[in-house]
């Protein structure tokens, strides 16, 4: 079961195991979170019945894939077993400013989707990286479609208005036979 979220937080990433003796967790950053976690000064981990839990970062550098984290008065294995599985959240306040052409999750979640030919397909509702880029998950009348989020195919993401204006070619979208 998961818990909600509060609004102020956005979830960063995921306590995925532990890494050596002196207690640091191995985080795998969210997609839109990763470039933001070294700027971070706390981070609130989730427990399994949805609690909060806020902790002090020690450190957090990268390693492999993940981010190498040591949280403060957590400086050894036995204190942070437990953790391995949380959710990782930051406050949205203390999250970094992005370029222009970037976002995060909790910008992107629920915003319209737009197809310059095709009109709305729908809204955002997931976001997961592959190893050339992120991709969208949208829900809609004709069901799910995954977008590439690439400048080729998203045109414009305008925050303020909540729609993301795209133009996917013929093929990505269920039913463009008929196109």
């Amino acid at each position: 079961m998961t818990h909600p979220v509060p609004a102020e937080l956005m979830a960063v990433g995921v306590v995925a195991g532990t890494h050596g003796l002196r207690g640091d967790l191995k985080l795998r950053p969210l997609p839109t979170a990763a470039p933001a976690l070294p700027h971070l000064h706390e981070l609130y981990l989730q427990a399994p019945d949805g609690s909060l839990t806020l902790h002090r970062l020690l450190q957090c550098k990268p390693h492999k894939q993940h981010l190498l984290v040591r949280l403060a008065g957590l400086e050894n294995l036995d204190a942070v077993q437990s953790l391995v599985g949380r959710t990782a959240l930051a406050r949205c306040q203390d999250l970094p400013a992005l370029p222009p052409d970037r976002h995060y999750w909790h910008e992107l979640d629920g915003m319209a989707v737009v197809d310059v030919r095709r009109g709305p397909l729908g809204r955002v509702a997931g976001l997961f990286a592959t190893g050339a880029h992120e991709i969208l998950t949208v829900e809609g009348e004709l069901g799910e479609i995954l977008i590439p989020f690439i400048p080729q195919f998203v045109l414009n993401t305008d925050l303020a208005s909540g729609e993301l204006r795209v133009d996917l070619p013929i093929g990505l979208v269920p039913g463009d036979d008929a196109l």
